[in-house]
Order: C-alpha cells, then structure tokens, then sequence
C-alpha cells in the first residue's frame, strides 16, 4: 500500500500537468469560429469543465451504490474523491461561464437562465453533501447521499430547459472539425478530474491511519 501511495504522491503532479498541457495546446490549436471569432474555446473549455463534472457527480454515485451493495473502504473512499472532484470541476465550470457570456450575451451572469440556476442548485447541493458527510463521518450516509446526489444531476441536466443558452451547440455544430476538437478536448480534462479524485483518495486513506474510524453500514 506504502508503494502505491508513493506512486500516486510522485505521479499525481505530472500526470495532471501533462493533462492541463495538453488541454492548452487543443485551445490554442482549434480553430476561430466565424460567428463568435475565438471565444469559441471559452465555449468549449466551458463545456468540457461542465462534462467533467457530470462523470465526476456521476461516477461518485456508482462508487457509492457499489459501497451499500459491499461496504469496501475503497468504494467509500472513492465516492467521496469522485463528488469532491466533480464539484470543483463543476465549479470551474461555472467560472469560466463567466467570461463566456460576457463577450457572448453581454451580461457576466445570464440570472434568468434555466440551466445557470440549475448549475447554481447543483453545486451548492454539492458542497452541502460533501460538508454533512465529513460532519457525520457515516459512511452508509455518505454513500446514499451520493447516489442521490448523482441521481439528481442526471434529472436535473436531462430536464432543464432552455433560454438563451443553446441545448446541446457543439453537438450540433455543422462543423466537423470543431466536434471532433471537442471530444480531444474531453478526453485529457475528464482525465484530469479522475486523476484528482485518485489523489484525494490517497489522502483519505492517509488520514483512516491516523484518524478514528468512520461508523459504517449496521
């Protein structure tokens, strides 16, 4: 376990810096669009933040429902790194929604659209979660509230309508080359995310040492 743990303390910073690398170099590479010029890869690392988030929100609640089928610290451990994670990539992609309706809309925070306030309800559902969970230390708790959670972001994106904000823009672009940009842009920023939640649970396994135990399922 020391050796694995070591890995992942001497891996961890590499691994995500060739990530945020690589995610720069697809934003600098990828074309202008004709409309919007090259706020387009605003609109993109948005999106690719936002997707993040959802596997992160997503993948928490499988590790979860995994723990109340067999309570394993590693599930537990797991679920908790995946939600930590999804949220902050969740969160990121709200802040670089920012600048992105700014030079797109004109406002920096386009209030009265459907899915801001669903992005908003989302992450605070996130951060409440996550805080009540390290209060109780109770991992069956911590579990069934990511399922939950989990479950709720999956209902929340599929029926949250829309305004302003287009449903699915880069799904529907006619351009080739601008959707496949995208899905190379996916691949090293969800990487990223599974990476974080990979160190948090290091870190949570450090503090099982030295810490007392989390009360389980009973």
């Amino acid at each position: 376990m020391l050796t694995a743990m070591s890995c992942i303390r001497r891996c961890f910073w590499p691994l995500f810096g060739a990530c945020a690398a690589l995610s720069a170099v697809i934003l600098a590479l990828m074309p202008s669009e004709k409309t919007i010029g090259q706020v387009i890869k605003i609109v993109y690392l948005h999106g690719a933040l936002s997707r993040a988030g959802m596997i992160g929100f997503w993948a928490a609640a499988v590790a979860g429902a995994l723990f109340l089928i067999r309570p394993r610290a590693a599930f537990s451990n797991w679920s908790q790194a995946l939600l930590l994670s999804g949220w902050a990539y969740w969160t990121a992609h709200f802040l670089v929604s920012i600048p992105a309706t700014r030079l797109t809309w004109g406002p920096w925070v386009a209030w009265g659209e459907p899915r801001v306030t669903m992005t908003l309800q989302v992450m605070a559902a996130g951060l409440i979660v996550s805080a009540v969970s390290r209060l109780l230390a109770h991992a069956c708790f911590a579990a069934a509230a990511n399922l939950l959670l989990g479950l709720a972001v999956l209902l929340l994106v599929a029926q949250t309508g829309v305004l302003r904000h287009p449903l699915d823009p880069i799904g529907t672009s006619p351009s080739t080359t601008l959707r496949l940009v995208y899905l190379l842009l996916l691949l090293p920023i969800i990487a990223g995310m599974f990476l974080s939640a990979w160190r948090l649970t290091e870190a949570a396994v450090v503090r099982s040492v030295s810490a007392s135990p989390e009360r389980r399922c009973t």
